[in-house]
């Protein structure tokens, strides 16, 4: 069974009905990982034989005439979310051997509902980036073309089929552009929907955890399991009396999907192109495209990246080697701070930490902190008045085609690449990124936003209108 040519509910019968055991599945999806593992570089961890014990336990339930609804589902966990059999590095070789005594709730639902973890997947400096190429264990490899970045390892594990479902956080951008490289569907939810326990944020503001699948059918099965009220996350108490659905029926002309033309002007023609004839293909299927007006895109990328390097100096601030992290060898408590600072935090986490404490220091507080505060509330403004007139907004997901794996780009220039992503982020609402596209045989996703709990909206659309990407 070819993961990529079917269904979550497909492969779900299938374990149920005995067409194929979870065992075989998982057997056969951890022989594939170990196999592109070596090539791609996806998994920080492969889970082995705790996930074949998953599997041969979920085909037990059965026997006794359980029916898990994701029987047997293959499902990679980002490596910043917590999983109590595997080790959750955060991107950090501190914590390479760390096992957390909790499991993040998103995976705790997927698991009670009958999938199967197979491993944790690659990721940027503690959890900072978009690239993986800050990542300690090194870049993970397009699947399209693999001298180029993936973006999310996740990502490229979905889009070669080892499994059917990636869990990973997105703050920036991270989880929508690896979604874009690799030509596969991924879901950023409402700020609230989905629980964060269990998540090493670096900006707790923005952080969220979705779900990547090769299709939006695929996502819109798992929605509904990782949804809902959770006591450990107070974000999720908007979700306590049941999910306020925002649900409008696809594919009439009752849609209508704004289009910030002045947004696309940031992009390289060809790129344009591509959204140009995605534009045209709504059309085509009926809905309606109203020209719409996003001004503060290049604002909103700035507000974002002060607030978050803010939060990243706080949060980062535990990891000293005493209460969290790996303990220094040193003479004395200044030099022990140092080098375990040093063993824990790469360039990428080091370099936030020092410009987050600049931004927060007297005197810039209130020059840069506090104004990015006032143009967080303006965007999410902005985006709250152009729904008004438009049900969905469209928009590119990534400014560049993926960064190649060598050759060296400014830590600016890769900030940069968020220009789309940010502002969707300070704008807390939903956003699902698809295939538009391809350049020079990669895959260019775009984002389709929102209103809150939109995200049925989204997925119905998405998945009538999303060209595919040539098969492999």
């Amino acid at each position: 069974m070819e993961l990529r040519k079917t269904t979550v509910h497909r492969v779900t019968e299938a374990v149920l009905e005995g067409e194929i055991t979870a065992h075989q599945l998982i057997d056969k999806t951890l022989k594939n990982s170990n196999i592109l593992n070596e090539g791609l570089n996806l998994f920080n961890a492969v889970a082995g034989v705790d996930a074949i014990e998953q599997a041969k336990a979920i085909d037990q339930k059965i026997k006794q005439g359980g029916e898990p609804p994701l029987a047997g589902i293959p499902v990679a966990v980002k490596d910043d979310l917590c999983y109590g059999v595997l080790p959750t590095s955060l991107g950090s070789t501190a914590f390479s051997e760390f096992i957390s005594p909790v499991t993040a709730g998103a995976v705790e639902r997927l698991m009670d509902a009958g999938a199967v973890v197979i491993g944790k997947t690659n990721l940027d400096d503690m959890g900072q980036g978009a690239t993986t190429l800050s990542s300690p264990r090194g870049a993970t490899a397009n699947p399209w073309q693999a001298e180029r970045t993936a973006g999310s390892a996740g990502a490229a594990a979905v889009a070669t089929g080892i499994c059917m479902l990636a869990v990973e956080s997105d703050s920036g951008g991270a989880q929508r552009q690896g979604a874009s490289h690799c030509g596969v569907a991924g879901l950023r939810p409402t700020t609230g929907r989905v629980s964060r326990h269990g998540l090493n944020a670096h900006c707790s503001s923005f952080a969220r955890v979705g779900i990547t699948a090769f299709s939006c059918e695929n996502i819109s099965g798992v929605l509904d399991i990782i949804s809902g009220f959770d006591e450990r996350d107070a974000a999720t108490a908007v979700c306590r009396d049941g999910i306020p659905e925002h649900i409008k029926t696809p594919g009439s002309e009752d849609i209508t999907i704004g289009y910030p033309v002045t947004a696309f002007d940031f992009l390289e023609p060809e790129l344009r192109e591509v959204f140009e004839q995605a534009r045209d293909d709504f059309v085509g299927l009926g809905y309606k495209i109203k020209e719409i007006d996003l001004s503060l895109l290049r604002e909103g990328l700035q507000a974002y990246y002060v607030i978050a390097l803010a939060e990243a100096s706080s949060n980062h601030a535990r990891f000293d080697g005493i209460r969290f992290g790996k303990t220094g060898e040193a003479d004395n408590l200044e030099q022990m701070y140092l080098q375990s600072r040093a063993e824990i935090l790469g360039q990428e986490a080091r370099r936030r930490s020092i410009f987050g404490t600049f931004l927060l220091s007297k005197g810039n507080y209130g020059r840069y902190y506090r104004q990015a505060l006032k143009i967080w509330q303006m965007v999410r403004r902005e985006f709250e008045g152009v729904l008004q007139d438009c049900d969905l907004v469209m928009l590119p997901t990534a400014k560049n085609l993926p960064r190649p794996l060598q050759g060296e780009s400014s830590f600016l220039d890769e900030w940069s690449d968020d220009l789309f992503c940010a502002p969707v982020s300070l704008s807390g609402l939903p956003a699902l990124t698809i295939p538009a596209g391809q350049i020079e045989q990669l895959p260019v996703g775009m984002q389709l936003v929102g209103p809150p709990f939109s995200e049925k909206t989204l997925l119905a659309v998405g998945s009538t209108s999303a060209p595919r990407p040539a098969q492999e």
